[in-house]
């Protein structure tokens, strides 16, 4: 193992050579790259990203690595539309840039990702849709995600009785989608404790004592 590789499980970093890696230590070589010229100046007079270089599979501290590294140039740009980021990176680490950058909160868990914005929508969205089809998360009407609008979860969860069901949460007007995705949510975030259950004949969660 090389020096080089050695650095890079401890953290990313923004100066790689990959000459100084293996042959099979490369095949594990990632970077955030953007080719693009920001419209912000850094500190040495030069509009150009820093780029991070990563092993596969550590995304969330290269994207962390990244936000610090470039934060004057991200926060430039209009993420409510097609953006040079969108088309520079995968859609894995672009969504932990935007999480480590405030745009949005993701929590994912093996089953749902809880996507929180800062307008107040939230989004839970099943785990594979929402990895394998970055381009159609955003809609309620194929039984693949759930969204509040301006209503927290933890609100909703102390609104709501011992025993919550589905249909308790579909009368709610603040609440779009498929709402068993809500409460697979709360069965799975450890700041809930609840177990599932099913009462009347549908899907429901019962809080602990």
């Amino acid at each position: 193992m090389t020096t080089a590789f050695d650095n890079l499980q401890e953290a990313p970093q923004t100066q790689v050579d990959a000459s100084d890696l293996n042959l099979e230590e490369r095949t594990l070589l990632r970077r955030i790259k953007i080719d693009q010229t920001s419209t912000v100046r850094n500190a040495h007079g030069r509009g150009n990203f820093t780029v991070v270089y990563y092993l596969e599979g550590d995304e969330y501290r290269a994207a962390e690595c990244f936000v610090e590294e470039n934060r004057d140039h991200l926060e430039a740009i209009d993420f409510s539309k097609r953006n040079v980021l969108q088309s520079s990176v995968n859609h894995v680490v672009y969504d932990w840039i935007l999480h480590h950058l405030g745009e949005r909160r993701l929590e994912k868990y093996p089953t749902v990702v809880l996507e929180e914005r800062t307008d107040g929508t939230r989004w839970i969205i099943d785990r594979d849709h929402y990895e394998n089809y970055p381009n159609r998360r955003y809609t309620t009407g194929h039984g693949t995600a759930a969204r509040l609008d301006d209503y927290a979860l933890s609100e909703l969860y102390a609104d709501q009785e011992d025993v919550m069901t589905k249909s308790d949460l579909e009368a709610i007007d603040a609440i779009y989608g498929d709402v068993r995705y809500i409460l697979e949510y709360f069965r799975v975030a450890e700041e809930y404790a609840c177990d599932p259950i099913t009462a009347d004949n549908e899907m429901a969660i019962e809080k602990r004592d």
